[in-house]
């Protein structure tokens, strides 16, 4: 195992341990984990509109169409929550991350900025996934679950409560191995919920058997769609919760509304 220490607010990793997640070994504890937080709640852009305040500790499946604009949509909630001061675990899995970062600069966020600051990482995991070399400072080497989910268990513990965690998409992962990707989650999820992090994970539709993505809702506390739907003779983004354990939501159909630079907004349908 690591050996893990604290000087000055610092934690350490010893580089010695085959560690997945490259370069991690030396990471500044965050530093809205040495204060006190009043209410143990996240509001996030979108998704507050639909669910209200997200508790620590909550995990919400994301299932969209891989043909909607969902990256974007992730790129919106990631945003706003950095601006507000938040800290942000962004795992890039669906495009180039250089892509991704040319997102949040239309947004006008820069996300190296909050990176010089500790309150953001971008974790790269589609260029292993395409067997190229990553750009990124922190990237995955490999796709094996087991050594990915040691890679999990070792780097949450240096994230604070309240951290927001998005995965873009997990399908590429889950492919042809939905038994083991399912037994992955449940540590992954446990893992994150006893951090008290909030996260999202994404799933695409209609990439997997019926009965995997029953068991994914089981384990999660809420789900939203992201869906590509015709309305009004066009093919439209929209957006619905479809549930949340112990709270109420609004699962109004919404559409989701891009401006030039792709900041998101919303429109009720009904």
């Amino acid at each position: 195992m690591p050996r893990r220490g604290r000087q000055g607010g610092r934690v350490f990793i010893d580089r010695g341990h085959n560690f997945p997640w490259n370069n991690l070994g030396e990471v500044t504890v965050l530093s809205s984990s040495l204060e006190s937080v009043e209410k143990e709640t996240l509001s996030l852009p979108i998704l507050s509109d639909l669910f209200g305040r997200i508790p620590y500790g909550r995990t919400i499946l994301a299932l969209y169409d891989p043909d909607s604009q969902y990256s974007s949509l992730f790129v919106n909630i990631a945003a706003g929550h950095l601006r507000s001061g938040g800290d942000l675990l962004y795992i890039v899995s669906s495009k180039p991350s250089v892509e991704v970062r040319e997102q949040f600069n239309n947004l006008g966020v820069n996300v190296a900025e909050y990176e010089a600051k500790d309150n953001a990482v971008l974790f790269d995991v589609y260029s292993v996934q395409m067997g190229a070399k990553s750009s990124e400072k922190y990237y995955s080497t490999t796709l094996n679950l087991n050594e990915v989910s040691i890679g999990i268990g070792e780097s949450a513990p240096l994230w604070p409560a309240g951290t927001l965690v998005i995965g873009e998409s997990f399908s590429n992962m889950a492919i042809n191995q939905e038994g083991l990707y399912a037994k992955f989650s449940r540590k992954m999820i446990s893992v994150w919920r006893n951090q008290r992090t909030v996260l999202i994970a994404g799933l695409g539709v209609d990439l997997h058997p019926p009965e995997f993505y029953q068991q994914m809702k089981l384990l999660t506390d809420g789900v939203f769609e992201i869906r590509l739907t015709e309305h009004g003779g066009e093919m439209i983004n929209t957006i619905r919760v479809r549930s949340m354990k112990g709270q109420t939501c609004d699962t109004k159909l919404r559409e989701v509304l891009f401006d030039a630079n792709m900041k998101a907004s919303l429109r009720i349908l009904e």
